[in-house]
């Protein structure tokens, strides 16, 4: 399945052959630790190279935004899609040889989302698609529906620190190690909500399409919209987002408070 301009074959080959290169390393890398106080490996940026070369290659006009080598964009045009890359999101997980990381990438068109991917090697799930349709494998995401906050199945997904900076009264939380893997359980209804205190765009790049597709909404906790093109310049938010079926935000808002630091 195509879009009339960007091949989402190939979007999901990339990610398949990134995974399956990342597959055969585990356990074998050392993690470094960034200015930002966020891990780093090998792996990371070998993967990094890899998914820029391929891209590049096939969409040599198309701007490229990634987590490790920045923005490299094309002097003199101003092109009418970026690419947001993650080689790695969930890297302590992948580090320490837990399931939950994938590889991310995500399309904007004229600065708003417009067709992605995240794949988890690990358990094989490759969600893609584009802002029309949302797909997990073969499978079609239906949109969402009324969501209840208080199922005993669902739960909100947050970052491992969260405990550092919210007071949460959710009744069930997870941290699973990857933002991306959250906003696609949101995506799917497993999560009700995912609540994050920082992030860049290529964290959440390649599912925020999909995500739009089955009507998943993004808010900032003040009330603030989220938009995607703000997130370009490659700096992180700067407050609190969350995201969840319109149904069940005015809930995921009264379960946050965050702490005064």
């Amino acid at each position: 399945m195509t879009t009339a301009e960007i091949d989402l074959s190939f979007l999901c080959s990339c990610l398949r052959d990134a995974g399956a290169l990342a597959l055969n390393q585990r356990g074998q890398m050392i993690a470094e630790v960034k200015a930002d106080h966020s891990p780093v490996t090998a792996v990371d940026r070998q993967m990094e190279a890899f998914l820029i070369e391929r891209i590049s290659s096939r969409y040599p006009n198309h701007h490229i935004l990634s987590e490790e080598s920045g923005l490299q964009a094309h002097s003199g045009e101003d092109s009418e899609f970026s690419w947001a890359l993650d080689p790695i999101d969930g890297t302590r997980a992948f580090a320490t040889g837990l399931p939950i990381w994938g590889i991310s990438a995500g399309v904007l068109r004229y600065g708003q989302p417009y067709a992605g991917g995240f794949y988890l090697p690990v358990t094989g799930e490759l969600y893609w698609g584009t802002t029309e349709e949302a797909w997990c494998n073969d499978h079609r995401l239906p949109r969402l529906g009324a969501t209840d906050p208080d199922s005993p199945l669902t739960f909100l997904g947050v970052a491992s620190n969260f405990h550092r900076y919210f007071d949460i009264s959710a009744p069930r939380i997870r941290s699973l190690g990857s933002t991306a893997a959250h906003l696609a359980y949101v995506a799917t209804g497993a999560a009700v909500g995912m609540l994050v205190r920082t992030t860049s765009l290529w964290d959440i790049a390649g599912v925020l399409p999909l995500a739009q597709a089955v009507g998943v909404e993004l808010v900032y906790l003040s009330g603030r919209p989220f938009n995607a093109g703000e997130l370009l310049d490659g700096h992180p938010i700067r407050e609190a987002l969350l995201a969840g079926a319109p149904s069940a935000l005015q809930y995921l808002c009264k379960w946050v408070t965050p702490k005064q630091l």
